[in-house]
């Protein structure tokens, strides 16, 4: 007999990335008997969808979460909180692991936002969720000014950033940065509207702090260490992102499987420091 609760699924997990996973599902509870078979993604949170802390869009930090440590084999998962692939919608793998965890992570960054068109928006941090996030400000045709830092691999990854359509900003000095990226904003014609600040990185926090300017909205990746104390003199507002949101999971798929990201791209088998890392789970 089996021991799933009514609404849970296990899933024979064919990769991983850090804790997302794709995978079959292999059996099913009484009342998630559509999903049997079906290839899915799995996330590293289950929140509970029901409290005031779901409802006003915090699923990932939901105090009666569920949180997985580590994925690997076979992983039981709530039905509520997978994405079925299939009808359009299918994705490589071992690449497809990393869908529920840094393309969605990315995304939800990208959404937590809040852009609009044509507001200008800055990111700073090098890391594949930073990879993520340029892919899906491009698709919605937003152009990012990225801040690149100097050091091994910046001129790639500058290279990379401008065949993509992004803007560059080398940094140097806070005040030269700041003016390098006031510069670029002018030329894409938004120069007058309060920018929107992304930091991917926890060191890339502190630098993105500085760089806010007045009204800015400054959206960061945690964990973070402290923040400088001027923002608030800036009327800067600060939105911390958490994780992702299981919910936007299938638009992340959604983007892969149409090619708006490049997936296999921002992939690899082997550990690199602008690629998500996605292994294969032995069977």
């Amino acid at each position: 007999m089996s021991s799933l609760g009514e609404d849970e699924v296990a899933i024979a997990v064919d990769a991983v990335q850090d804790r997302a996973a794709i995978g079959r599902v292999i059996e099913h509870g009484p009342r998630a008997a559509g999903l049997q078979d079906r290839v899915v993604l799995v996330g590293p949170i289950e929140p509970c969808g029901e409290c005031e802390v779901c409802r006003r869009g915090g699923a990932a930090v939901c105090p009666r979460a569920k949180r997985r440590d580590t994925i690997a084999g076979t992983v039981v998962a709530a039905a509520r909180w997978v994405t079925p692939l299939g009808d359009g919608l299918a994705l490589p793998v071992p690449a497809g692991a990393a869908v529920a965890g840094d393309v969605a992570l990315a995304y939800t960054l990208y959404a937590r936002t809040g852009l609009g068109p044509r507001e200008p928006v800055v990111v700073v941090g090098a890391s594949p969720v930073t990879r993520f996030v340029v892919e899906i400000l491009r698709a919605k045709s937003i152009t990012p000014v990225v801040v690149v830092e100097p050091g091994a691999g910046a001129d790639a990854w500058t290279a990379w950033l401008e065949q993509r359509g992004a803007t560059v900003a080398r940094a140097a000095s806070v005040d030269e940065t700041y003016a390098a990226i006031a510069g670029a904003i002018a030329s894409h014609g938004t120069g007058a509207r309060p920018w929107r600040i992304v930091a991917t990185t926890s060191p890339a926090a502190t630098l993105a702090a500085r760089l806010a300017g007045p009204r800015a909205t400054l959206t960061v990746l945690a964990p973070i260490d402290a923040l400088p104390g001027e923002l608030a003199a800036r009327e800067v507002t600060v939105i911390g992102v958490a994780g992702a949101h299981p919910d936007l999971v299938v638009e992340a798929a959604a983007m892969c499987a149409k090619g708006e990201i490049d997936l296999i791209g921002g992939t690899s088998e082997t550990a690199e420091p602008m690629r998500s890392h996605v292994r294969r789970v032995a069977t």
